[in-house]
């Protein structure tokens, strides 16, 4: 079950790496001389494993029909079509094999000419032995196998050891017939916890496969390859991250896996498979990429609702619409509803209007900018609609306020949360009688969908526009956090507020101090991209850490920060970052997006050009996985062919969904709305 090949490439390595010397410094025969007979090969040690024994009885083996698992590919194999993949797996029936009934792997590999290959897998009461494969690169493994890849019970030790002499290698170039000495060890070292996209667990065996092996050209050797294959498999999941590499002659080949999502006994578990949720939200001829929306989400604990911004050229002139989509656990959609009416913009639109969206235990609130109906100075009308969870409108529109849009763009300026009795709306107030506008909160009814009240003051430094708040509820009070853009310092500020809208916090929290802090292309200071998660004891505080970065560039970090209930910063301080979820330098960062689901807190950000999504975690005790110093790839740039922008992420309590736009490649400007679901992690 080993998915970086190792002796693929230990067979690669012996001929790219110069072990094969292609005539061994001129020790070959030549001319009309008959070269000598082949030597007898033999293997010693190989074998099947025992026949009896206790069985799998911790499932570190899954081989039920219908079982697969999918893992992010990394290679620098020299014949790969990419260094990089999404490998998947999965059980594909039996087959006969030297005599036994064989279990069949199947490897789908887009970094392959071949496109992948099957393997052949004996499971017995001992143990489990691998009896071959048909991938055409292999010229090893028919030469050794069968042997044991595991014994049961599953236990630090040895495995088992074979020892390969005068094995049949091919030909050097002069027809010569080249051997091959190799030894193999497979040994179990360690139980062990180890972290990969699909989870963090525990409990992993660690495996070691050593191989060593020099080839011989008409009796001289060329220089000694080694390979190293590292594995760690977890009960009732099977192999869960793979590291091999072969060397030889100074240069060494290389190719690791992680696991990114699994099924067993038909429940999913880890990363989903993306999927197209609006094939074509802003259709080719439709005002170009830079009209598009950042999605938003919520979900009922059950099923996800989506809204998004349409925009429809089809018809020879273009139109916009607010849509909601419903989607189901699994990400795909079974519903779909229009939010405002179908109109005809003028020749100036605005670009990147802005959407919220939250759940009150009977009906979604979705307040979303009225593109029909802009206000002067910059803004739009916000309306508010309840959305049932088929995705039928209750009531509204309500116009609820208007927003203020910072240097005409929109950039986030809302956010919503539920506190079990009303809503809360934060908003850039474009209430033309403050200005620099100020930060306001507003309750709004769940019975009705309009206000509750008259709007309240969050925050009013008087120097600069405020921006991209966000806010969450820990089932006593809020926490709101939002950009200050020219206060002092700059940077980004947090207060707590009770349900009925006081301000509990006399001094905001400065959880990030932006001064001096690199620009964004617009030459904004803190474009941060806050974003609120609540683990049942902290929030924790996700945002775009400019520090450092040169101006004008859109580059950064992300950088995270717990905060107590209390108000106080738990990580790091306004100068120094709590929580390093990302450390290289003079990377684009666009949106991270943050929740809580599954025991940690969910990360998620677009980076890169072109942008491509990445994600991590971090536990509630404010640890991000050292393994992954850049996040790992929740859609590879292999598999994105395009940009992939503006994640949303919203979870129940132990699966989320990620919803983002996807820009296609050049020439083209169709957009497609996409998702990719996240499943809990377990046997």
């Amino acid at each position: 079950m080993k998915i970086a090949r190792s002796l693929t490439a230990l067979s690669a390595a012996i001929v790219i790496l110069g072990a094969a010397a292609c005539g061994g410094g001129g020790g070959g025969y030549s001319g009309g001389t008959a070269p000598p007979p082949p030597p007898t090969s033999s293997v010693t040690g190989n074998g099947l494993a025992p026949a009896t024994g206790p069985g799998d009885t911790s499932q570190y083996f899954p081989a039920a029909q219908g079982d697969k698992w999918s893992f992010n590919y990394v290679t620098d194999y020299p014949s790969a079509l990419s260094p990089t993949g999404i490998v998947d797996l999965s059980v594909n029936g039996t087959k006969t094999i030297q005599g036994v009934t064989a279990t069949v792997f199947t490897r789908a590999d887009p970094t392959a000419a071949s496109g992948g290959y099957d393997q052949y897998f004996y499971v017995s009461g001992g143990g489990v032995t691998l009896l071959g494969n048909s991938d055409p690169s292999d010229s090893l493994t028919p030469l050794i196998v069968p042997y044991v890849e595991l014994l049961f019970p599953v236990q630090v030790g040895p495995v088992s050891s074979l020892t390969g002499t005068k094995l049949p290698f091919g030909k050097d170039p002069s027809g010569n017939a080249v051997t091959l000495n190799l030894t193999q060890s497979i040994a179990n070292v360690a139980v062990e916890s180890v972290d990969v996209p699909a989870g963090s667990f525990s409990s992993a065996m660690r495996q070691t496969t050593s191989i060593s092996a020099t080839a011989f050209d008409s009796g001289q050797s060329a220089p000694a390859v080694s390979a190293a294959d590292t594995i760690w498999i977890v009960p009732g999941i099977g192999q869960v991250k793979d590291q091999s590499s072969a060397s030889g002659n100074g240069t060494s080949i290389s190719s690791s896996s992680a696991l990114r999502g699994y099924t067993i006994n038909g429940v999913p578990h880890g990363l989903g498979v993306p999927a197209d949720l609006i094939p074509g939200l802003v259709g080719t001829s439709c005002l170009g990429p830079g009209y598009v929306a950042p999605p938003s989400s919520a979900t009922d604990q059950t099923n996800y609702l989506i809204v998004a911004h349409n925009c429809d050229a089809s018809s020879g002139s273009v139109q916009l619409k607010w849509v909601a989509i419903l989607v189901g656990p699994d990400g795909t959609v079974r519903h779909s509803a229009d939010l405002s009416a179908v109109f005809t913009p003028p020749a100036q639109v605005m670009i990147g209007l802005h959407a919220v969206v939250a759940f009150d235990g009977t009906n979604y609130l979705v307040v979303h900018e009225d593109d029909n109906n802009p206000v002067s100075s910059g803004g739009a009308n916000l309306d508010a609609l309840l959305v049932s969870p088929s995705g039928t409108i209750v009531a509204g529109p309500n116009v609820a306020g208007a927003a203020y849009f910072n240097n005409g763009l929109p950039r986030d300026p809302e956010a919503l949360a539920f506190d079990g009795s009303r809503y809360l709306l934060v908003y850039v107030d474009n209430n033309a009688v403050v200005r620099p506008p100020q930060l306001s909160g507003l309750f709004i009814s769940p019975a009705t969908g309009q206000p509750d009240g008259v709007p309240f003051t969050i925050s009013q430094s008087n120097d600069y526009n405020h921006a991209e708040p966000a806010v969450g509820f820990d089932g006593t009070n809020y926490l709101v956090v939002w950009v200050e853009n020219g206060s002092n310092p700059p940077g980004l500020s947090a207060v707590r507020i009770s349900k009925t809208g006081t301000v509990l916090d006399a001094q905001p929290l400065l959880i990030m101090n932006s001064s001096g802090a690199g620009t964004n292309s617009s030459g904004i200071c803190c474009d941060l991209e806050p974003a609120v998660s609540f683990d049942g004891a902290n929030y924790l505080v996700a945002y775009k850490d400019t520090r450092g970065a040169a101006a004008y560039s859109d580059t950064g970090k992300i950088s995270a920060a717990r905060v107590s209930t209390a108000g106080v910063l738990l990580d790091g301080s306004a100068s120094t970052p709590g929580i390093a979820v990302t450390t290289a330098t003079g990377v684009h960062i666009g949106r991270v997006r943050s929740a809580f689901f599954g025991g940690t807190h969910w990360l998620v950000w677009d980076a890169g050009s072109p942008d491509s999504l990445s994600a991590s975690r971090v536990s509630p005790s404010g640890k991000a996985p050292s393994v992954w110093p850049d996040g790992f790839p929740l859609v590879p740039a292999a598999a994105a062919q395009g940009s992939e922008q503006w994640p949303a992420l919203t979870a129940t309590a132990n699966a989320g969904l990620v919803t983002w736009t996807h820009l296609q490649p050049s020439p083209s400007t169709a957009t497609a709305l996409r998702a990719i679901p996240i499943f809990s992690p377990g046997p």
